[in-house]
């Protein structure tokens, strides 16, 4: 039975019992008397002292499309297994059809969600994802644990298909002979767009926590993996697996575990490429992050799950795992240590504790590596070096290390270094052996001469020796001088060809009893969660009903305080003829877990759902937000905190997914959003949307798609200011992002929308989006087109495919541009400009392109340095095909370095300085090597 029979309710029983029957024969009463209180005795005496899951719980498998494992026999107090209960809940869910697909083979799910209800389950077998794929699927909010028999080499959830096969994980992904084609094998992927969130996977020292094949665009967020042997996350194929806010560890500890010298496993291994990690916190691994795949993002990670000094390593980058992308993460007590690195950029991050970087040679090639802004502490004792070498490198191209901080305890390297020598002297003597990282590598020198006092005579002098990263200046005669010098090891190389993702409505009544619970279903107003029938109706019915829950407190003024309630969609598939239209002034809302589709009439100029107010007024879309380039203020805001959440958006080719207008604070995270024409998010005017974990296209595809050069719409449009997208894939769209509003930022979006040569664009920044920032993201065979850019930052970005910037005038204007610490690929070897002009800028103010590097494009800057060696008295710095902007050179350095000591010093400057080129002349012959800087910064008013 599943409650429990006190004393009490036995004499009430009994009580009842007598008055009903007192009709009866005195034999017959008191004959059916004993025999129920001996049947009461029996339920007494068997019952449990704590009461198991309620009838109503225990008994349903599904509510809507929501499907409980406790339904099916899960037992979540995880006495007893669960695994099969689970499975048979997990089989049912992808039985669910529609008729529809996501990738070709891929069946849409429609958003069902497989509910853990808080749950403890004891599983003895892998949770494997059926044979048959699918997508458009939640699974949320409990506990797996691994029972004593659970099987040491495999994961408690394998979202892995009989057909795929798995790699060994010794290997590297792909071939080093170039970026692979992964995102053309349609066919390979099996399962897409599949969430697990708030999860705690404990593995109980058998195996691993989950594994991912060939599936694209998966989520994992807000988990908790422990007691891994193997690894807590392993993704192997396919690509655009999303991990974020997670916390992993083989052991639960906060660090000086007594046993940390003995942790193993790997917490996370990539082996697969266009992945994201964000915000991940790993405390016990021997490898806290193992990269065998290229084009991954690692963003906001905190080590510390095995120190150095114990054989841990904090991030593994392994050989041939290119174009990855280190930002803001948290080194403590261990190491990035990197093979043989291509593409490699590791900024903004912190490295406590004798963390450091260790550049670890295989083949002994070394290429577009960026270690910039990053700071290190350690104990003031310490001598590790914040970048080391480990074993000897030949071939060393476009590797800038600089701009890093040491507070104490570490030596500090770079590739750039510079000295001031003073003495009264004919020699100065200038050694960076202990900086420079590299060893006997100068590759550009410069020197400045300043002499205390009035001499008789201006002394001759030059650089006469640079070996051994030493360099010695020298004057023809004794003078009290101070000499400056600056080095780096800095330089282009050949390129290298080696290197390189059926209810009816519910009544009043029943509805009066849902508002006062705040969770509002709309099957219960008549939504058909199959698809069948239309459901507009119905979900705009219990929408308004929730913007009715009045607790008389406000937001911004005028925004009624809806105090958190839930639509809650219940993983339904609905199909719907009109645009879902909020009431106006109302927040604090939560609209989750559910797909919305578009009917054949639905209008091609509305979206699924639009937060419109009567009294908002709609931007032209060609327009700007600000057409004056004004900071006007918005008339008004008509909602505010209003959340969408594992949200499926289909707009079936009948217009687009969402309008947001003079809305603030309104979040879109973890959706997904399909078949649009015009735009898939539209967000005008107000200010402050999130746009997070979600995926954009208008048509279903991972690349390759033979239809691409006719893809049109817009993916996101924000004609708007203060928004923020993180972590977004665009996968189809004439264009990826269109910035129509200011100070917006973006962060690791990656754009594969359309190529480039097909008419596409990646980010379009229209003239009034000033202000903006672009970082981390990762344009895929498609371009930043930015028009009249003003005050706009591009940086830490990974450029594929002939993937470019593009700076086009509109009225000549640019201001406030700085596009730093980027990486750029071709594989074609076409030697496209990184940075293009489209049209000519007559104005040209605080512009900074420089430290960016490239394989197969050519690197244009705002800055360049060249060596130029000869005999004779002339030598020509040809920077024309290096600098931006043509025939302009706003400031100049050059020094002088003499092969042996010459009779007399020559005289020499600079005779020329148009065209981009320098020109340097001596009044006499010798053999020389003469270095150049230029660049073409400059602040108006200099």
């Amino acid at each position: 039975m599943g409650f429990k029979i006190t004393l009490k309710n036995i004499s009430t029983l009994c009580f009842l019992l007598l008055w009903s029957v007192q009709e009866t024969t005195c034999f017959i009463k008191k004959h059916k008397l004993i025999e129920f209180q001996e049947k009461l005795q029996e339920m007494v005496a068997s019952s449990s002292p704590i009461p198991p899951p309620s009838p109503a719980v225990s008994q349903t498998k599904q509510s809507g499309r929501v499907f409980y494992p406790i339904g099916y026999g899960a037992d979540p107090t995880g006495v007893q297994d669960s695994g099969d209960a689970i499975l048979n809940a997990l089989n049912d869910a992808f039985q669910v059809q529609n008729g529809l697909q996501l990738l070709p083979g891929v069946n849409d799910l429609g958003g069902v969600v497989i509910d853990l209800q808080g749950g403890n389950y004891k599983i003895s077998m892998p949770l494997r994802f059926p044979a048959s794929g699918g997508g458009n699927v939640v699974v949320k909010g409990g506990t797996l644990r691994a029972s004593d028999i659970f099987p040491g080499d495999r994961h408690l959830i394998e979202v892995w298909s009989q057909n795929s096969q798995v790699l060994d994980k010794r290997n590297k992904v792909h071939d080093p002979n170039g970026f692979p084609a992964g995102k053309l094998q349609n066919g390979a992927i099996l399962y897409e767009d599949i969430t697990f969130r708030d999860i705690l996977f404990d593995s109980g020292y058998r195996g691993g926590g989950i594994f991912v094949v060939n599936s694209a665009r998966i989520r994992i967020n807000n988990c908790f993996f422990l007691h891994f042997t193997t690894e807590g996350i392993l993704v192997q194929g396919g690509h655009e697996t999303f991990i974020s806010s997670c916390f992993l560890g083989q052991h639960s500890t906060v660090g000086g575990d007594p046993g940390e010298r003995n942790f193993s496993g790997t917490a996370i291994d990539l082996g697969s490429n266009d992945n994201a990690i964000t915000d991940v916190a790993l405390f016990s691994a021997a490898i806290g992050v193992l990269l065998r795949g290229q084009a991954n993002i690692l963003t906001g990670i905190h080590c510390y799950n095995k120190a150095t000094g114990f054989g841990g390593v904090g991030i593994m980058v392994k050989l041939y795992a290119s174009l990855t992308r280190i930002d803001n993460c948290y080194l403590d007590y261990n190491s990035i240590v990197m093979e043989d690195p291509v593409q490699v950029h590791v900024t903004n991050g912190l490295f406590l504790g004798e963390g450091n970087i260790v550049l670890k040679a295989i083949n002994g090639k070394i290429s577009g590596v960026n270690i910039v802004n990053n700071m290190f502490n350690a104990d003031p004792k310490g001598t590790t070096p914040i970048v080391g070498l480990d074993g000897t490198f030949t071939s060393v191209d476009q590797v800038l290390i600089d701009q890093n901080d040491v507070v104490s305890g570490m030596k500090y390297k770079s590739t750039v270094g510079k000295l001031t020598v003073a003495g009264n002297a004919t020699k100065w003597v200038a050694d960076f052996s202990s900086v420079l990282l590299f060893p006997n590598q100068i590759n550009h020198f410069q020197y400045s001469f300043y002499i205390h006092g009035m001499p008789n005579g201006f002394p001759n002098h030059a650089i006469t020796n640079v070996s051994n990263n030493v360099v010695v200046v020298e004057s023809d005669k004794l003078v009290n001088a101070v000499v400056s010098v600056i080095v780096d090891q800095c330089n282009m190389a050949e390129v290298d060809e080696r290197t390189i993702k059926d209810n009816q409505e519910a009544s009043d009544k029943e509805a009066e009893t849902r508002c006062a619970e705040r969770v509002f279903y709309p099957t219960k107003y008549g939504a058909d969660p199959t698809g069948e029938r239309d459901s507009s109706d119905a979900i705009l019915k219990a929408l308004n009903y929730a913007f009715q829950v009045q607790n008389e407190f406000e937001l911004l003024p005028g925004i009624n305080d809806l105090a958190g309630v839930v639509i809650d969609l219940q993983g339904g598939n609905y199909k719907i003829s009109k645009p879902i239209r909020f009431p106006a002034g109302g927040g604090n809302v939560l609209v989750h877990a559910g797909t919305l589709r578009a009917s054949d009439d639905f209008p091609s100029d509305r979206y699924l759902v639009e937060l419109w107010s009567p009294s908002s007024t709609v931007v032209p879309k060609p327009s700007n937000i600000h057409p004056d380039g004004g900071e006007k203020k918005n008339v008004g805001i008509y909602y505010e905190d209003v959340t969408f959440r594992d949200i499926l958006f289909d707009s079936s080719y009948r217009g687009g997914g969402m309008f947001i207008i003079d809305s603030a604070r309104t979040r879109i995270h973890n959706c997904f959003f399909i078949h649009f024409t015009t735009e898939g998010i539209l967000v005008q005017k107000g200010h402050e949307t999130f746009i997070s974990s979600c995926f954009l296209g208008q048509h279903v595809t991972i690349g390759g798609d033979p239809k691409e050069k006719n893809y049109t719409g817009t993916a996101i449009d924000l004609a708007s200011n203060d928004n923020a997208i993180t972590d977004v894939a665009i996968f189809s769209a004439a264009i990826g992002v269109l910035l129509r509003g200011q100070a917006n930022i973006l962060t690791g979006v990656h754009c594969y929308n359309k190529a480039t040569g097909f008419g596409g664009v990646g980010i379009l920044v229209k003239p009034q989006g000033s202000l903006t920032r672009m970082d981390n993201c990762y344009l895929d065979w498609t371009a930043i087109v930015m028009e009249d850019p003003v005050q706009i930052h591009v940086t830490n970005g990974f450029f594929l495919g002939d993937a470019n910037v593009v700076l086009k005038a509109a009225k000549g204007k640019m201001s406030g541009v700085t596009i730093v610490d980027n990486m750029f690929k071709s594989d074609a070897n076409s030697m496209h400009p990184i940075v293009q002009l489209d049209g000519n800028f007559a104005s040209i103010d605080q512009v900074v392109i420089d430290n960016n590097n490239a394989v197969g494009m050519a690197v244009k800057s705002t800055a360049g340095k060249l060596t130029v060696p000869g005999n004779g008295t002339k030598w020509v710095a040809d920077f024309s095909s290096i600098l931006v902007f043509p025939d302009r050179i706003n400031h100049f350095q050059y020094s002088f370095n003499f092969e042996g000591v010459p009779v007399a010093f020559p005289a020499h400057g600079v005779t020329s300085l148009s065209n981009n080129v320098v020109v340097v002349e001596s009044d006499r012959s010798v053999n020389g090597v003469v270095s150049v800087a230029v660049d073409q910064y400059n602040r108006k008013g200099e």
